[in-house]
């Protein structure tokens, strides 16, 4: 069955709101496709139609001052990214030898790691999403769609395996995760390394 990103974005959002978490008070309302396409274009990027989906629904968050990174995460380790930051780390990435001028970083950690849709149009991998880790050669494609990474998502915080960590921040079972990557996404032979 094709993930679907409509029902996953609204899960998503009422899981963070469950575990009250402060991100759910600064994801910016979305973008007319207008803008979004007018961006894109400007970036040399065709987008898959779930990213056109996702920045309608929200623009990312809104960087507000004294914000800790773990209060804008919207999965343990990574935040979203509003399409201006996403751009503009995009822009600082094209030329590295380890990017793919393609790929445009949706998620990011805050520290040069990022999780990445492939926007080159080119059939086979067009649309995939990778995690981009900055000292590492190789970055495995772990969703064939951001639309079957956000239903792993939803799924992750539905079995409990992204939870609120004792401390308060959002934290994972790791090796649960990897699992459940492998199961919901067969193909994508990235979760290999995990």
């Amino acid at each position: 069955m094709p993930a679907d990103l409509d029902n996953s974005l609204p899960e998503l959002l009422g899981h963070l709101s469950s575990l009250s978490r402060p991100v759910t008070g600064v994801l910016q309302a979305g973008l007319p496709e207008r803008v979004l396409l007018e961006k894109a274009v400007i970036a040399g990027l065709a987008l898959p139609d779930d990213v056109i989906r996702l920045y309608a629904w929200r623009d990312g968050t809104l960087d507000y001052p004294g914000a800790m990174l773990d209060d804008i995460h919207i999965i343990p380790g990574f935040y979203f990214a509003n399409l201006d930051e996403t751009l503009a780390n995009h822009a600082v990435f094209r030329d590295d030898t380890r990017w793919d001028p393609a790929w445009l970083p949706l998620l990011a950690n805050g520290g040069g790691d990022f999780i990445v849709v492939d926007c080159s149009g080119t059939p086979g991998s067009w649309g995939q999403v990778r995690h981009f880790m900055l000292g590492e050669p190789e970055h495995p494609v772990l969703y064939l769609s951001v639309s079957s990474m956000f239903e792993t998502f939803v799924e992750a915080f539905n079995r409990g395996i992204f939870f609120l960590h004792p401390s308060g921040y959002l934290d994972a079972d790791d090796d649960a995760y990897a699992q459940l990557g492998r199961t919901m996404n067969p193909e994508a032979r990235g979760w290999d390394a995990y």
